[in-house]
């Protein structure tokens, strides 16, 4: 939830509860009726009125949309560290850089891979994250099998140095570039 959503639930919830204290002294005779039903009287023949009810339904609407929508998938980028497991011996934490280091090293090792660039995403649930890793692709290599072999390599990697099996990796193809060929040098 954003933080004008935040702000207008909070005026929101204030306005609300405001209206339930003054209507539960209403109900207990805190408030004297010939006082409240003059207040009242006065109220409704004001113009204002409209104007407030016409707000408190347009934040109505907000808050309702703001519950039906789906952003339960939002990825945040991780930073610090990454709790791996929590058990007898303590906890195990790793640092995001030393993640991302364990990925773009496993994917430049495929034969088409050109240059590698991971993020790490953190998400809930089983697994603590998600990784996203942009390539450079060789030019004449295939990019599904060439981001099939970096996806399997990439999880090798991670199960064999952190003990993370299943990580979803995301691979994408930003640009093809051109082999790099070796010429022979000219002596002179």
């Amino acid at each position: 939830m954003g933080i004008i959503r935040r702000l207008i639930l909070l005026f929101y919830v204030l306005l609300v509860l405001a209206t339930t204290i003054i209507c539960a002294g209403v109900c207990l005779k805190f408030i004297p009726a010939d006082v409240w039903q003059n207040e009242l009287n006065h109220i409704i023949t004001r113009q204002e009125t409209l104007i407030a009810l016409a707000i408190m339904a347009a934040a109505s609407l907000i808050l309702l949309r703001a519950v039906f929508s789906r952003n339960g998938n939002k990825l945040s980028i991780a930073s610090g560290d990454v709790h791996l497991e929590r058990g007898k011996p303590g906890e195990v934490k790793v640092a995001v850089p030393a993640i991302v280091n364990v990925v773009e090293r496993a994917a430049i090792t495929i034969n088409g891979v050109r240059e590698a660039q991971a993020t790490v995403y953190q998400q809930s649930g089983d697994m603590p994250i998600k990784i996203r890793l942009t390539i450079a692709l060789g030019q004449g290599f295939s990019a599904p099998r060439v981001s099939e072999a970096t996806v399997a390599s990439v999880n090798e990697a991670l199960q064999t140095a952190l003990e993370l099996s299943g990580v979803p990796v995301e691979v994408r193809v930003e640009e093809v570039i051109h082999a790099i060929t070796e010429r022979d040098r000219r002596v002179v």
